[in-house]
């Protein structure tokens, strides 16, 4: 079993929790994960499965995308509403006043990292900081958001937006509050969009777990379609043989400096005669020139008895 997997996580569940329940469903150890979500959040998860999991660093690359609500007129420590509540405030904003301060809040900007979350300091994960009240300085980090658009206005409030990798919705709701000048937090997230991979196309573990394993296989997404935009090379004979030991035949090396852009191109990804595998993956060093960053085995025996 290797391939990516979309899953629909359920809110009150941790990333770990949706891992090890996959781990249990599909009988393997080999489970990862391209993206963290809050327990609060509920959503796309992509899961790496098998082979996959080599493909960590790379499939995390993408944008993303969500549906937040937001409970306004207060804050928290933590910036949603299962935080301590820190001030309290009349909203008195319109409807048009939050849909346009909100469609304001686009563009790449500097944000503070919410001190609850996982990001690391000195070694030391945020949270951790906050929750022994050990006082340090906020960290900020380049973040950006478009595409923001009212779902719904009145008692209860969303809005759909995307945002680069490694973004903070918590930090764009805050900052919401702020300019609305009543405070808000982060009261529901929905991720609907990872990379090129949608919500609408993701299983519940429920469904997963119910489905035969010939099924559960069906619903894996190949490898070789994983990494949509990514360069591909296509091989066989001696140069499959080659590659599989970890070496660029002199055959391939030509080809690679005839379709590697360096300038545009981080990596290419080398495919066997085989449809839904990748082989290996390659980079261009300075100084050093092509270099293998990863190389894919497969259980070949286990790949015929599925098929």
């Amino acid at each position: 079993m290797d391939g990516l997997l979309l899953v629909n996580k359920t809110p009150g569940m941790t990333s770990h929790d949706v891992v090890s329940r996959v781990r249990r469903i599909l009988q393997t150890r080999e489970v990862g994960h391209s993206g963290t979500l809050d327990p609060l959040a509920s959503g796309l998860m992509v899961l790496l499965i098998g082979e996959a999991t080599k493909l960590s660093a790379f499939v995390t690359e993408g944008d993303k995308a969500y549906q937040v609500g937001l409970k306004l007129g207060i804050t928290t420590d933590t910036l949603d509403i299962t935080g301590q509540v820190l001030t309290e405030k009349k909203v008195e904003c319109s409807d048009e006043q939050l849909k346009s301060e909100a469609n304001k809040i686009q563009g790449e900007m500097i944000l503070p990292i919410p001190m609850y979350s996982a990001k690391k300091v000195d070694g030391k994960k945020l949270y951790e900081y906050a929750r022994e009240g050990e006082v340090i300085e906020q960290p900020s980090k380049s973040m950006t958001f478009w595409n923001v658009e009212p779902v719904q206005i009145g008692k209860e409030v969303q809005f759909q937006l995307a945002c680069s990798k490694g973004s903070f919705i918590r930090s764009w709701v805050q900052l919401l509050g702020e300019k609305l000048g009543c405070g808000a937090a982060m009261s529901s997230l929905v991720r609907t969009k990872s990379h090129r991979f949608n919500l609408t196309d993701a299983l519940t573990l429920e469904h997963l777990e119910v489905l035969p394993k010939s099924d559960q296989v069906k619903m894996l997404i190949p490898l070789d379609q994983a990494l949509n935009g990514v360069k591909s090379l296509r091989i066989k004979g001696q140069d499959a043989i080659l590659m599989r030991n970890g070496q660029i035949s002199h055959q391939l090396r030509i080809q690679l400096i005839s379709k590697f852009n360096p300038d545009t191109d981080e990596i290419i990804q080398i495919l066997p005669e085989k449809r839904g595998q990748i082989l290996a993956l390659i980079g261009l060093e300075k100084g050093v020139g092509f270099k293998i960053k990863r190389v894919f085995r497969y259980d070949t025996e286990a790949a015929r008895s599925v098929e």
